[in-house]
């Protein structure tokens, strides 16, 4: 019965954020994902061993996001906009399209200055004390149209201070705690593997819409690709 209810739980949070990007499809609907290696035999692609062992031009990506991740192209033939080809073994993973999040385009807001101070409230104590005594923005007054609520996008339930010299500033962007703050990526793939079951991230590499690289914070199974890559 517990396994029944939480399939069915899954099946719930499960939602489809990809929409019509680029991409290659297999016969019943699951996105094929490909990774080139230069190790032979690869059963499953495991992030932790591939943070151990990350290239050059995946350097830059861990410096922005330290969680073990692999990275995968979304198109056969796609070629890396940094380096080009890459030379190795070819291998395919299959996902549904609703366990990618597009962390670029954030549909569900998971970034927005409300996920960040719920997890400060959650998390920082201080941060939570301060909270508590601060007013909050409301959809229910009215301000004028340069009080902080009204220029800051859904400030509903968002708490702001006023600081000497600085005037009303929102908690959550009040200098004194950003070095508090979560990294966005990390407080992201948290949010959306827990509300949308998400194992990774779907973004265009350089800004390019027709080059989507995906990066899986999971274990995924795989096998070696039965034609050439590129």
């Amino acid at each position: 019965m517990k396994e029944l209810f939480e399939n069915f739980k899954r099946f719930l949070t499960e939602q489809n954020f990809i929409g019509d990007m680029p991409l290659d499809y297999d016969e019943e609907g699951n996105i094929i994902l490909y990774h080139i290696s230069a190790t032979e035999g690869i059963n499953e692609f495991d992030p932790s061993y591939a943070a151990a062992n990350i290239k050059n031009y995946t350097q830059q990506e861990y410096r922005t996001w330290d969680r073990p991740r692999v990275f995968f192209f979304t198109r056969l033939g796609q070629e890396d906009t940094g380096v080009g080809k890459i030379e190795g073994v070819p291998y395919s993973v299959k996902l549904k399209a609703s366990q990618l999040y597009p962390i670029m385009e954030d549909p569900a807001g998971l970034s927005s200055r409300i996920e960040q101070q719920n997890w400060m409230i959650e998390n920082i104590p201080e941060f939570r004390e301060e909270y508590q005594q601060a007013k909050k923005c409301s959809v229910r007054e009215k301000y004028n149209q340069w009080h902080i609520c009204s220029k800051t996008t859904d400030s509903d339930g968002l708490a702001y201070t006023e600081e000497r010299f600085a005037g009303k500033i929102l908690l959550v962007d009040n200098p004194r705690f950003h070095h508090l703050k979560p990294n966005t990526y990390e407080m992201v793939a948290n949010l959306a593997e827990e509300r949308y079951n998400s194992i990774g991230f779907i973004y265009p590499q350089s800004g390019d819409k027709q080059n989507q690289i995906v990066a899986l914070w999971r274990k995924v199974p795989t096998q070696r690709l039965e034609k050439d890559f590129y």
